[in-house]
């Protein structure tokens, strides 16, 4: 049968989601308890592989497994998994449901901390003691929302859907010293998220031109934007189907 999950992680200590070789992964931890407890080999497939350092509220994968009772088993996985990994919900799902391909949109946020240093925020937040002007952030962030193509924003060599994306919302607001990026859309290739922020941090220091996002987004020759922030204030808040 196929089963639904909803995971929770901080994932300041994990080589991204994907499972890979040698590297400690979110993918790798799930599916090994998952296999232990079914005395079986589980494969999980999740909405999006989220990068090193990000954290994740909804993130949503499904697995093919035997029948199992559910809260025993949501009970012996959050026993078994470490805990900066929990299981939040577990539910039951028809035998089509995709975690990736069924899913419709994707909120993350992005948060930005004013300050050097706060040592209960380290791995948690993107540090920055410089000026942030939040009215020009969210003046120049609008550029983005619509139907685009984002060739330029992401580090995807290539995709099924020749890059274009739809952004429905992307805003900042403050909260004491922190800033809130919220990002909602169909969906969000590798990088994309980083790459845009860290090209309206690039605009706040006046590093590019005010008409450098509008100029990327209209380029019909990739030429990839470089700036980029670090994955510690990225978090995926949920997954829409």
């Amino acid at each position: 049968m196929r089963y639904v999950a909803v995971v929770k992680y901080n994932g300041s200590r994990y080589f991204g989601w994907q499972k890979q070789v040698n590297e400690v992964t979110l993918q790798g931890e799930i599916e090994f308890r998952l296999s232990t407890i079914f005395n079986q080999e589980i494969t999980i497939h999740a909405s999006g592989r989220t990068d090193a350092k990000v954290h994740a509220y909804g993130q949503v994968f499904h697995f093919d497994a035997p029948l199992f009772p559910l809260r025993k088993l949501k009970y012996a996985l959050n026993r078994m998994l470490p805990n900066d990994i929990e299981i939040v919900r577990l539910h039951k799902a028809p035998d089509d449901f995709h975690a990736r391909f069924s899913a419709v949109a994707k909120t993350y946020e992005y948060v930005i901390y004013l300050g050097a240093k706060e040592p209960f925020l380290i791995d948690k937040v993107m540090f920055y003691p410089f000026a942030f002007n939040l009215d020009n952030f969210n003046e120049s962030a609008l550029h983005f929302v619509g139907t685009h193509n984002f060739q330029n924003f992401t580090s995807k060599s290539e995709d099924e859907q020749n890059f274009v994306r739809t952004i429905t919302e992307f805003k900042a607001r403050k909260l004491g010293k922190k800033i809130i990026v919220t990002i909602s859309g169909t969906g969000f290739m590798r990088g994309q998220i980083r790459v845009m922020i860290g090209t309206l941090i690039a605009l706040n220091e006046k590093k590019v031109r005010s008409d450098f996002i509008i100029t990327k987004l209209n380029e019909t020759e990739r030429n990839l934007v470089t700036y980029k922030v670090t994955g510690e204030g990225l978090y995926l808040k949920k997954v829409f189907y």
